[in-house]
Formats: C-alpha cells, sequence, structure tokens
C-alpha cells in the first residue's frame, strides 16, 4: 500500500522510519484564574477589568443601561466571568464586592472547594 511515497506495513514504514502521528498542541485558555475584578459606573456604559494569576486578564463592557442597579452589573459581570473560568480552568469562584469610590467597586475573587457527587450503592433490580 502506498502511502505518501512510502510503502508502509502496520507501524512501520518499508524505509525503516516509524509513522507518527503529528503532535498535537494544546490550547492555552486565553486567559488565567481570575484573582480580581473592577467595576466602573460611566454615563453611557458599565466597563470592567478583571486580573488574573498569570499577570494577565481582560476587560469589557457590561450590555446593561446605565441606570441598572448596581448589584444586577455586579451578578452579570461575575456569572459570565464564572462561567468562563469554569470552563476553561475548571475552578469554581465566589466574589466579594466592596465599594472603592461612589462610582467604583473591586471584586475579590476567591475558589470554591468543587465537592465530588456522591456516590450511591444502588443495586439493580432483576439481577
Amino acid at each position: 500500500m502506498a502511502y505518501a511515497g512510502y510503502l508502509t506495513w502496520g507501524a512501520f514504514r518499508l524505509d525503516g522510519a516509524v509513522a507518527r502521528r503529528p503532535k498535537m498542541k494544546k490550547k492555552r485558555p486565553p486567559f488565567g484564574i481570575p484573582r480580581e475584578i473592577i467595576l466602573l459606573a460611566r454615563q453611557d456604559a458599565w466597563p470592567y477589568t478583571f486580573i488574573a494569576d498569570d499577570s494577565g486578564g481582560g476587560c469589557g463592557k457590561v450590555p446593561m443601561p446605565p441606570d441598572a442597579a448596581v448589584e444586577d452589573v455586579q451578578a452579570a459581570v461575575f456569572t459570565s466571568l464564572a462561567d468562563l473560568t469554569r470552563t476553561f480552568h475548571g475552578v469554581d469562584i465566589e466574589v466579594a464586592w466592596s465599594s472603592l469610590t461612589p462610582d467604583s467597586w473591586v471584586g475579590r475573587i476567591r475558589y470554591v472547594a468543587v465537592t465530588e457527587p456522591a456516590q450511591t450503592d444502588e443495586v439493580s433490580e432483576g439481577n
């Protein structure tokens, strides 16, 4: 059987070389595990920045009206960030918000221990 110009037998090519699978590089998550969120109140938007453990981070704007309640905006920022952290890193996080100035808040993030689901000793009926 011809394969890319070489005759092959099993995993070995007849010229003595071993056929190998191409190495797959693991993709790094786009950001590290967040440790702090900074939320600002502006006249037209709710910008935020988060700082991650790897000295990286990100920023964005919350898609909510400028007159929205601060607690709702904080919940929106945290929910999306917590979902991404769980997806990319497998870590659950919590946030504790405090006010820096009348129009800015900081959220300190801490990791939450993930509990394993309890194993049940169920016996199937009929056996």
